[in-house]
């Protein structure tokens, strides 16, 4: 006679398990075979992790009327004005210095000792003769230099143009290179450009320039000296000269007597 609920010996009937048994799970402790049933139809709720609640979007506050209102509406100022206190900048080392240069470079003036091309014509004249001639020269406003124009004839491709500059009266000198002006060519002649730089303080009589142009090309070098006078150029301090016709206008005024 059998038990009923005693599991029976090996056999084709043991292969068999009960329906609806899909694990075994084994107690440690006790080392018995405790057979779970897991329904299909309900899976077991997972539990979310911190990295999903991270991730997740937060939903958006339920949507409100929004009122817009203005500050004139309310009496209120449109516009705030600050106002701020002016303070002493400290003035770096020899701004005094700097400032007096500056200040002699407005009052200063160019006076020529030779006279200028006055037409086309002579222009031409003096190329012809030495094909090279002085056109322009003037000095920069609020500057002290001299800029001058020099106008050659285009005997050759290649060509330099110099000037030779003295400022102690020739017991010294040194030579100045000329810029091509660019578009300046009419086939027959072309333009060069100089700029020299006279540094104050400048003597009593003023800064004293002697100089001369020398061409140079492959067909020979040409000269042009005002004439074997040089060009000779005075550039003056007009604060200088205002002070030299104030003390003359003491002097003459104190050799008046006055009537009686």
């Amino acid at each position: 006679m059998e038990l009923v609920g005693e599991s029976r010996p090996s056999g084709a009937g043991s292969l068999l398990g009960p329906p609806g048994l899909s694990y075994e799970d084994v107690d440690d402790d006790e080392g018995e075979v405790v057979i779970g049933i897991r329904p299909k139809s309900s899976p077991l709720p997972r539990r979310r992790t911190s990295v999903c609640e991270e991730d997740s979007e937060p939903e958006p506050p339920p949507c409100g009327s929004r009122r817009v209102s203005f500050a004139d509406a309310k009496g209120l100022t449109l516009v705030c004005v600050k106002e701020f206190d002016t303070w002493d900048i400290p003035k770096p080392p020899g701004y005094e210095l700097l400032r007096s240069e500056c200040e002699n470079l407005e009052e200063c003036r160019l006076s020529l000792r030779f006279s200028l091309p006055s037409s086309t014509e002579e222009l031409v004249t003096s190329l012809q003769e030495r094909k090279v001639a002085l056109e322009t020269v003037e000095l920069l406003p609020g500057t002290t230099t001299l800029k001058g124009v020099i106008r050659v004839l285009n005997i050759s491709f290649d060509k330099m143009v110099y000037i030779r500059t003295s400022l102690d009266a020739w017991a010294s000198h040194f030579d100045l290179l000329a810029e091509y002006i660019p578009g300046s060519s009419d086939g027959v002649t072309d333009c060069f450009l100089f700029k020299l730089t006279l540094v104050p303080p400048f003597g009593e009589q003023g800064a004293r320039v002697d100089f001369c142009l020398r061409y140079e090309t492959p067909v020979g070098t040409f000269w042009a000296n005002n004439g074997d006078g040089n060009y000779v150029v005075f550039c003056h301090q007009r604060g200088k000269e205002l002070k030299d016709k104030e003390r003359q206008n003491v002097c003459k005024k104190s050799c008046l007597k006055a009537v009686r």
